[in-house]
């Protein structure tokens, strides 16, 4: 694989202590917030964790807002350059589950309103450079 192929992101956002029954909506949250598939992470002493990436502190942070307002979790942001390339969506590897959970996420007025706020940070980033 070539370097042109590889894609980086330099924002992670961590989610632990999720209840059991929520993680599914959560991954399905994240995964419409960042525009790629979400990392689950082994157990730990902070139960499962999910990883997201962004391209943006102020994204991520939004992200987790709206992922906190779902259920009780807990969020942790970082910073640093993430190789991201087995993350891309497919949607031909996506299971139907996985795609109807997105489908229905997407159309909540949380996810909406969590969309807005995050365009609106891009387009100012934009404006910024």
């Amino acid at each position: 694989m070539t370097d042109a192929l590889l894609v980086k992101k330099p924002v992670k956002l961590i989610v632990y202590s999720c209840p059991g029954e929520k993680l599914e909506h959560v991954k399905a949250m994240l995964t419409v917030l960042s525009g790629l598939n979400v990392n689950r992470g082994g157990s730990s002493l902070l139960g499962r964790k999910l990883y997201a990436y962004f391209d943006d502190v102020a994204i991520a942070n939004t992200a987790a807002f709206a992922v906190v307002r779902i259920t009780c979790c807990r969020t942790k942001v970082r910073i640093g350059t993430f190789d991201v390339t087995n993350l891309v969506r497919d949607n031909n590897t996506a299971t139907l589950k996985d795609l109807r959970l997105q489908t229905q996420v997407s159309k909540t007025g949380l996810a909406r309103d969590a969309s807005v706020a995050i365009n609106a940070i891009r387009l100012s980033n934009n404006k910024q450079h």
